[in-house]
């Protein structure tokens, strides 16, 4: 196992059309419904596929002479300063670890910000949601204790914390019916650890805060979390709970949304297809499915996630010398084998890869690193 510039790349191309494929059928209420909960396991072979940016023992290595064998030598190549030399992938490297900390920084500024703004806001007391809070959890047979704020910058409520859980309610006068399905939508995205995937989803948006795809399966994983509690508490409820139900989603959708910070599961977001697909699988209980199709389709999916790991393509250089190189020193250049093939070292610099020794690298000496090299001088 390796990381390798091929390997990143695969790993972005590969993550990248998979995000666009959950995409393509999260977004159609047919394809979702085929799915039902087999589209967790899909989101999450993508996830891990963006945290493993590898190639394996097994990965098939295809060669390009052209692209990538250009976009090596760019990645490779030196800008000369005064005091050093640095070539661009190095300065590519530094700005994606330096934007990676400064929004990290940025994320925990706001996180001590919002829990020190959490500690001067008063509890929530309207219809005694304490004994509403101990209901519902005798019926999740929990006993975990939520406490309920009255947040004046939160527009619609929300659950925030890992450890120490709280429920935000904002300056809505809601009824005793609607603060009831509120606490359970709440408490159910605790119980089902929803927070953990926001903080993982986080993390990920941070660590590639440069690429598109991540966001975009953000928005996906959270629009899935929704649906998912969604169905599970509409399928105990009657037609007329379920419209009184959703009646309370629009009521805090018009509300307004203002996510203080990331690390908030909210109950409404004002986005049209969003709420008209929530409808949707409320209604219709879309979050079932059907168990045979949707093993296939989820069978379909991890066979895409391993198909992922199978190919790279590497840069291929011609095993002809330039003419520079035509009487290279074989007391100062030296190979090392790497997955099948040879990098070459002349006079200490690496010049490329051939896939067979031949003139005039016959003589050349086979090292398995740089520092097996360093330690014979």
């Amino acid at each position: 196992m390796a990381v390798t510039l091929a390997s990143l790349l695969s790993c972005l191309v590969s993550s990248t059309l998979l995000t666009v494929l959950a995409w393509v059928i999260i977004k159609r209420d047919v394809t979702l419904k085929a799915m039902g909960r087999y589209i967790c396991i899909f989101l999450t072979a993508i996830v891990v596929r963006i945290l493993l940016p590898v190639e394996f023992g097994f990965t098939v290595t295809f060669y390009s002479e052209h692209i990538m064998t250009r976009l090596r030598d760019l990645i490779f190549w030196e800008i000369s300063m005064e005091a050093f030399e640095v070539t661009v992938g190095q300065l590519l490297l530094f700005a994606w670890m330096a934007g990676a900390m400064c929004i990290l920084c940025l994320r925990v500024g706001e996180y001590f910000h919002f829990i020190h703004m959490l500690g001067k806001c008063p509890g929530y007391f309207k219809h005694n949601v304490d004994s509403v809070v101990s209901e519902i959890n005798r019926d999740y047979g929990k006993t975990k204790k939520f406490k309920v704020l009255l947040v004046p910058g939160v527009r619609t409520p929300a659950v925030f914390g890992l450890v120490h859980p709280r429920i935000l309610m904002p300056e809505i006068n809601y009824s005793q019916g609607e603060i009831y399905f509120i606490l359970r939508h709440e408490m159910l995205h605790y119980y089902h650890r929803d927070m953990l995937v926001k903080i993982l989803c986080e993390i990920l948006c941070i660590a590639y805060w440069w690429n598109p795809a991540v966001y975009l399966l953000r928005r996906l994983v959270v629009r899935v979390l929704e649906i998912r509690v969604d169905c599970l508490l509409a399928a105990r409820f009657s037609e007329e709970e379920k419209i009184s139900y959703m009646e309370c989603i629009l009521k805090s959708m018009k509300a307004g949304t203002m996510d203080r910070t990331p690390l908030m599961i909210t109950f409404a977001v004002r986005k049209g297809d969003t709420v008209r697909q929530r409808f949707h699988c409320i209604w219709d209980n879309h979050w079932q499915g059907k168990r045979r199709k949707g093993v296939l389709v989820a069978a379909f999916s991890c066979l895409l996630f391993l198909m992922s790991f199978s190919v790279v393509v590497e840069s291929l250089y011609s095993e002809e010398v330039p003419g520079t190189f035509s009487y290279p020193n074989p007391e100062t250049s030296y190979l090392i084998e790497r997955d099948g093939r040879y990098c070459v070292y002349i006079d200490g610099d690496f010049v490329g890869e051939v896939l067979e020794i031949t003139e005039p690298f016959m003589e050349f000496e086979i090292i398995k690193n740089e520092e097996e090299w360093k330690n014979e001088d």
